[in-house]
């Protein structure tokens, strides 16, 4: 539909060109061979020093108490100060659906579980050799990495054990041996060879909108507030597009892009 470059391949070609992976007979794959992976907290770094550079302020541990709209401007208390400005935008992760009561049922956040192993066959998991995937199976919705400076092989699963997390500062951050079960179970069925013992785990939240497709749009009655929040797993490698959208809604009250996607209305009851 948009002109990108990619190849459709079976299973046994999967396997010959990439052997870390063993598909089920009845899977294909679409390649894409320009697809690559972003390093998070370096990205973070260099969109902090970019916005500095044009004169923004950043306040970190500072944590959020309210906000209110006050004639035409937006006043936000915090722990350590009040704010007022003409524009507000939030986009608070899994916070989100506690500071703007319409995200309350459409923001929602659960906890998630990563796991590392070390290979047992490591030259099958380089970059130059391992593909990152996103990949529709029978167990579900499994996603991963190469083994990327020295990290092991990474893995996670959409929906992992649909733990949905009530309140985001009281999420449980210990990995279980269950936990691991869900992943091992995909490990073990299409990439045997990365079946080696486990370097480490990490519990994290994904904040999942009804749909899973983003929430992006001003809200209804207070055009000076923005939201942008349900990313749904999926929304970090977009930042750089959704700076963008958010920025010409604070400015113009509209985008440039096409975001009919991602407006509220369409979960009804709103604009």
């Amino acid at each position: 539909m948009h002109g990108i470059a990619h190849e459709r391949l079976d299973a046994d070609e999967v396997s010959r060109r990439f052997p870390g992976y063993r598909l089920a007979r009845d899977m294909c794959a679409v390649y894409q061979a320009d697809a690559g992976l972003l390093l998070p907290e370096r990205c973070v770094v260099a969109y902090a020093e970019r916005a500095r550079s044009h004169g923004a302020e950043l306040h970190t541990f500072e944590r959020i108490l309210r906000w209110s709209i006050e004639g035409n401007s937006v006043s936000v208390i915090t722990d350590r100060a009040e704010y007022c400005a003409r524009r507000l935008v939030v986009s608070a992760g899994a916070w989100a659906r506690t500071l703007v009561p319409a995200l309350e049922r459409l923001a929602i956040p659960e906890r998630q579980v990563m796991l590392w192993t070390q290979p047992r066959i490591p030259a099958s998991f380089n970059p130059e050799v391992f593909p990152v995937f996103n990949m529709e199976a029978e167990e579900g919705r499994f996603y991963g990495f190469p083994s990327f400076c020295a990290t092991g092989f990474k893995i996670g699963k959409y929906h992992h054990r649909g733990e949905r997390v009530e309140d985001p500062d009281a999420l449980d951050r210990t990995c279980r041996p269950e936990d691991e079960t869900v992943l091992r179970a995909g490990i073990s069925r299409y990439f045997p060879d990365a079946d080696g013992p486990a370097l480490r785990m990490k519990a994290c939240m994904f904040t999942n909108s009804p749909d899973e497709h983003f929430i992006i749009d001003v809200l209804p009655g207070l055009p000076n507030v923005t939201v942008a929040a349900g990313f749904s797993g999926h929304g970090f490698k977009f930042c750089s597009v959704v700076g963008e959208i958010v920025a010409d809604l604070v400015l113009d009250g509209g985008s440039r892009h096409d975001i009919g996607l991602f407006r509220l209305g369409r979960f009804g009851g709103m604009r």
